[in-house]
């Protein structure tokens, strides 16, 4: 598994100076307790290391249902959802629900009646397996979800043994329900949280579903684990990228872009915004002192599209941000462009050129340009499009943000700014063990309504 990833840390440069930022003693100390949280398994991503037999039932239900269904939905939302989409879209192309590949998956991650209404025309129920991940199995979106695909399955004649919930194994609800169904239940790793999950079964079976060998991805997260585990101070990626982003985030370079140059890795963008968001966006350490606001705000664009739309901002604008490029080196197809209107200087250049080329080009110019106007840049290369290069993209993030979040002394797993806004939800759509607040928060957002000031056009 040697050579699946490249990363090009030589443009973190201090703005205007030369040399590359120097690595503290303090950020190298921080590290090695890092490292062997990894090494003794202390650190719940290394969860992701599944036994054999989790891997076996993965492997078995995912059989079953692709040989009796030719279509899963998939219900999800935040890390229950984003990794598999990621997977997918990799693996498998942004439009391979529109393909003749059976089973077709799609995946459903909102309470919007839009989508779950477009997708009551499209399926068969019938022929439509349900997959439903919630870790805590109470999150309100996809509970709706379930309910209502739910019936809609059984009034299709759906066999409840054939549902699958992935959860976490605590005493609640979701578990006392997959027991009343008698249906297929695979659970969380213990500790490891939802957006930490692509590397579990939330993330496995989809991949299984899909054809993808899930072993492959965590071929992919071991290879990251050694080299990051054993490399040497100036020679650790994860140490050297972490220690310099954060490091910018301190003089007010809070924004990390990451700009994916290839359509097969915007959805892992957006699983990216989630992880670093909600892992680093807080407002107290892990001694409980208030710190204010800190963290850096993740923006995933995609290339060459934001080119046109973002770069403007990026390379005149605020000098607040950090630049990460995510490309594929090599892609199992690739389109050469033929020669047509050879009579136009705008048009003849083209011919003989692909289009994997030409976005290589100009990726290099964006970042070239961005560097040369004094904003840092680092690159990560997959040499591949292969699924053991995304499990290590998934692992080498994942374990970059927990370090940083290290460097910044907050607990990366935890989401308190999410918990109050649920809470409200549940007191007002009139949750039992909410009730007590209803009044309260009922309060609250009449006193916000009578705050407004609205125009009408």
């Amino acid at each position: 598994m040697d050579g699946l990833l490249r990363i090009d840390t030589g443009h973190l440069v201090q703005p205007g100076e030369e040399g590359l930022l120097q690595l503290s003693p303090a950020d190298i100390s921080i590290f090695r307790k890092f490292q062997d949280g990894l090494q003794e398994n202390r650190t719940p991503i290394t969860a992701s290391f599944l036994d054999e037999e989790t891997i076996a039932d993965i492997k078995s239900t995912a059989r079953k249902l692709r040989e009796k269904y030719e279509n899963i939905l998939i219900l999800g939302i935040g890390g229950s959802a984003l990794g598999t989409k990621a997977i997918l879209d990799f693996a498998k192309g942004h439009y391979h629900y529109l393909e003749k590949q059976r089973p077709r998956i799609f995946v459903l991650d909102n309470i919007d009646p839009a989508p779950a209404a477009q997708l009551e025309r499209i399926l068969d129920f019938s022929k439509t397996a349900l997959i439903y991940i919630s870790k805590s199995g109470s999150t309100p979106e996809t509970a709706a979800n379930f309910i209502y695909f739910y019936k809609k399955y059984k009034e299709a004649g759906g066999d409840d043994g054939d549902i699958v919930i992935i959860c976490d194994e605590k005493e609640n609800g979701i578990n006392r329900i997959a027991a009343e169904l008698g249906c297929y239940l695979l659970h969380f790793p213990p500790r490891l949280g939802g957006r930490y999950s692509a590397l579990s079964p939330v993330g496995f079976l989809p991949a299984e579903l899909a054809g993808i060998d899930c072993r492959d991805l965590l071929e992919g997260a071991a290879a990251v684990q050694r080299v990051v585990t054993t490399a040497a101070d100036e020679e650790n990626p994860l140490l050297v990228l972490g220690s310099s982003l954060y490091q910018y985030a301190q003089q007010g370079r809070t924004t990390h872009v990451l700009f994916n140059y290839s359509n097969l890795l915007v959805e892992f963008g957006l699983w990216f915004m989630q992880l670093w968001a909600e892992s680093l966006g807080k407002k107290e350490t892990l001694t409980g002192e208030q710190v204010g606001r800190i963290g850096a705000t993740p923006f995933s664009c995609l290339g060459a599209t934001d080119q046109h739309s973002l770069l403007q901002l990026f390379k005149e604008g605020p000098a607040d941000n950090v630049h990460g490029f995510v490309i594929i080196d090599q892609v199992p197809y690739d389109l050469k462009i033929p020669g047509a209107f050879s009579q136009e200087v705008e048009y003849a250049y083209f011919e003989g050129h692909t289009m994997q080329e030409q976005l290589h080009i100009e990726q290099l110019a964006t970042e070239v340009s961005l560097v040369n106007a004094g904003h840092p840049c680092y690159r990560i290369t997959l040499s591949e499009h292969c699924t053991p290069a995304l499990g290590a993209l998934f692992y080498f993030y994942e374990a970059l943000t927990i370090y940083v979040a290290n460097l910044y002394n907050v607990n990366p797993y935890d989401q308190p700014g999410v918990e109050e806004g649920k809470h409200q939800a549940y007191a007002l759509l009139g949750r039992e063990d909410f009730l007590s607040k209803r009044e309260d928060y009922q309060r609250m957002t009449e006193k916000y309504g009578r705050e407004s000031r609205v125009f009408v056009i």
